[in-house]
């Protein structure tokens, strides 16, 4: 049975919202502070914590130095450990006089450390130190001492997943536990022996409960490896309070848990919400007829749904509010010397949304039939403007990340033309599609309203490709797109995508000829390489038959489900070209063989190109 609210108590005690562990660490992930704001209008008190940034910094700190070495020394008293636990203990005494600075430094709190910190020498430099020199600029030594830091704090981490928990990743934590589509293994690790990281996870929602007293607790989890977190919290919340309500919600529930029918999820979460939260979480909070949730009664998951409820617009939302989690100190990680991966990594971002939903949505493998991509409701650039002022207001901070999947090119102009006309003088960063609206005339007036960057799917790179999965350009039209932004200054990220169904050797080849001609010109400053994932709501999981592929029967599912298995009768394998393709890339990313032939990537026989060698130059000329 789900927890009702009672009386003045819901008013007096306020709504908790939690990140949990383990999502992002440079900046607030949106999602609790936009529901805070929203709740904040209607009247109710929110607190607000980031436990995925919390669960970092105990460990990288002088006491969870010492946590670390006591657990691995206890753990390889009698055999010998992987190669990063034995760097860790031989250097653990310079690794826990360095810790607290190395993070100072990183917050921005240290500045006089960077001399030391870019010397060599200067840290313990374990295995991930080997492949750092040439890399830098000699005149970027901030960067450099920002890198070797976060290489630092890297080999922290290395020690931890390998010695003593194999779960722990700072990118995706636990995130196989989340995609089992059975909650058992779940409930093992929740019930199981506690690993170090898991007192950690306790030990903070004690202290978040303690600091707040929360009546209601509810907790964001965006992706896959936020879901252990969430459910460590929201069972030690229980336990200190079983009268507290649960609530779950984000962007991993709403595409992955849409046909949850597991009631021992509620051992931990009262409610289970779907699609934009807000009115979700205040029905809960008014005690009113529930909007996109789903309960257990009497042992079974029920979904509650008003469908006479209103839909909340997207220019109605409030500004986030951002300003409880600017003294948590986010971390500026510098992983890469690539200048598009420093942007991502070395900024505080306000992350807004221009639009809710996409204007495009028709990308075959796109998750198309969810709300937060089918439903297009854009804001106007009044709103748009009036949201980054708030938000400037609240934090000092002037750097945005426009959230869209795909920021529509007609509301990015009005933006623009709204920041220079307001004088504001601001960075910001979204994702596009490389389609013709595009032009160097609007490139010129996004860069100069203070655009860095633009991400955009260019996915499998060759043309029949691109009309199959329906992206609404060719290869010569997303060239002139990125030349576009490349000559206004403008950093350009491209999202690749290899083993889409009937893609052939060939098309994979000429697909990666295309990259290294783009990166020859300077167009194209970074670039990554993932493999096609047939999804259940995708437009090609419905049209499996017209596409040549055989769903694979898996066990019905109970909790998770999203990727579907399946093979491809008579199809060319991907799998082998995968290491080739990301070696390439990530060699085209630091200026490197850019004049090669493109089948010296690869251990094994590919067709010879078939891209002409000069169609980028061809296609952007005149």
């Amino acid at each position: 049975m789900y927890t009702r609210l009672h009386g003045r108590a819901r008013r007096l005690r306020p709504v908790l919202l939690i990140t949990p562990p383990l999502v992002q660490f440079n900046t607030a992930y949106p999602a609790v502070p936009m529901l805070a704001a929203f709740l904040q209008r209607h009247g109710y008190p929110v607190a607000q914590e980031d436990l995925s940034l919390g669960l970092i910094l105990r460990l990288f700190s002088p006491q969870g130095v010492k946590d670390v070495e006591r657990a691995l020394r206890r753990r390889f008293a009698r055999q010998r450990g992987p190669a990063s636990v034995r760097h860790f203990l031989v250097h653990v005494l310079a690794i826990h006089s360095a810790v607290a600075g190395v993070v100072a430094f990183l917050q921005g709190n240290a500045p006089t450390l960077q001399e030391q910190l870019e010397q060599p020498g200067g840290l313990p430099e374990g295995p991930r130190f080997a492949s750092l020199r040439g890399l830098f600029a000699s005149d970027d030594q901030a960067a450099l001492a920002r890198h070797r830091g976060s290489l630092f704090l890297d080999e922290i981490a290395d020690a931890v997943h390998d010695g003593l928990d194999d779960r722990f990743e700072m990118a995706r934590y636990a995130e196989s536990l989340a995609t089992t589509g059975d909650f058992e293994s779940l409930r093992r690790a929740l019930y199981g022996r506690r690993r170090l990281t898991d007192r950690w996870i306790d030990q903070l929602a004690e202290a978040a409960w303690r600091r707040h007293r929360p009546r209601v607790v509810g907790v964001t989890v965006p992706f896959p490896g936020a879901l252990y977190g969430a459910l460590r919290i929201a069972r030690r919340m229980k336990a200190l309070d079983p009268r507290i309500a649960t609530v779950l919600g984000g962007g991993f529930v709403n595409t992955e848990l849409r046909a949850l029918s597991d009631p021992r999820l509620f051992d931990h979460f009262d409610y289970v919400t779907y699609d934009d939260g807000e009115m979700p979480l205040l029905r809960i909070l008014q005690e009113a007829p529930l909007v996109r949730t789903r309960v257990r009664r009497r042992g079974r998951v029920v979904r509650v749904d008003d469908t006479t409820a209103p839909v909340l617009r997207h220019r109605d939302r409030p500004a986030p509010d951002f300003a409880p989690l600017l003294t948590h100190g986010y971390l500026a990680m510098a992983e890469s010397p690539n200048p598009m991966h420093r942007l991502w990594s070395e900024r505080r971002w306000l992350k807004l949304a221009l639009a809710h939903g996409c204007y495009w949505h028709r990308c075959t493998f796109c998750d198309t039939r969810l709300d937060a991509i089918a439903r297009f409701d854009p804001a106007d650039a009044k709103t748009v403007v009036g949201w980054m002022e708030a938000a400037m207001a609240q934090t000092g901070e002037r750097s945005f990340h426009f959230v869209d999947e795909a920021a529509p090119p007609a509301l990015l102009a009005a933006v623009a033309r709204r920041i220079l006309d307001r004088g504001l003088e601001v960075d910001w960063w979204t994702n596009i599609r490389f389609e013709r609206h595009f032009t160097p005339a609007l490139a010129d007036l996004l860069a100069r309203s203070g655009c860095l960057a633009v991400t955009g799917g260019l996915e499998c790179a060759t043309d029949r490709l691109l009309a199959l999965l329906r992206k609404g350009f060719d290869l010569a039209q997303a060239t002139r797109v990125m030349a576009a932004f490349a000559r206004a200054g403008v950093l350009v990220h491209a999202y690749l995508m290899y083993g889409y169904p009937t893609q052939t050797a060939q098309e994979t080849v000429d697909a990666l000829d295309l990259v290294r001609q783009l990166f020859a010109a300077g167009f194209l400053d970074s670039a990554y390489w993932h493999r096609f994932a047939l999804t259940v709501h995708s437009p090609a999981f419905r049209a499996a038959d017209q596409l040549g592929i055989r769903i694979l029967d898996t066990p019905p599912t109970t909790f998770a489900q999203n990727e579907i298995p399946f093979c491809e009768p008579g199809g060319e394998d991907p799998t082998p070209f995968a290491p080739g393709l990301r070696r390439a890339v990530y060699n085209f990313m630091h200026g490197e063989g850019l004049r090669a032939d493109v089948r010296s990537w690869f251990d094994f026989p590919v067709p010879r190109p078939k891209l002409a060698r000069g169609f980028v130059r061809a296609s952007t000329c005149g």
